[in-house]
């Protein structure tokens, strides 16, 4: 399994999320940036754990949403954090609560934002701005 799409030089981007509006969201504009490449979605954790154990690709990033059964994006981020700690992990989710916040980043996502405030083109420039950091 490998973490990157060499093949088109693009960031190989998996998500899980309930609600069929932020999946088409996600879906289209992903398509529509050059920098990524959509490999995997899910409707919840479990989903997109059954996903992951099978991909022949890894993602290098999960956008999780918070709020999802039967397994929710704080789990679903533990156990991917366990399994696959190359995955970096983003929060993307209506709770603004800080302990839901606070528990996501626990969880090892390395932000969270607010589907409320921050659209999915802003969502996908902040992980790309995020993956440009020199480590």
């Amino acid at each position: 399994m490998t973490l990157e799409d060499n093949s088109n030089d693009k960031i190989c981007i998996a998500f899980a999320d309930d609600s069929t509006i932020t999946q088409l969201l996600l879906k289209t504009l992903i398509a529509k940036d050059q920098r990524f490449h959509l490999i995997l979605e899910a409707d919840h954790g479990e989903m997109l754990l059954e996903k992951l154990r099978t991909a022949e690709k890894l993602p290098a990033v999960c956008i999780l949403d918070l709020y999802m059964q039967p397994m929710n994006g704080i789990d679903t981020a533990y156990a991917i954090r366990k399994q696959y700690p190359e995955i970096l992990l983003f929060g993307y989710s209506t709770s603004t609560e800080p302990k839901d916040i606070k528990n996501m980043l626990r969880a090892g996502v390395v932000a969270v934002s607010d589907k409320n405030a921050v659209n999915v083109s802003e969502l996908l420039e902040k992980i790309y701005d995020y993956l440009s950091i020199p480590k």
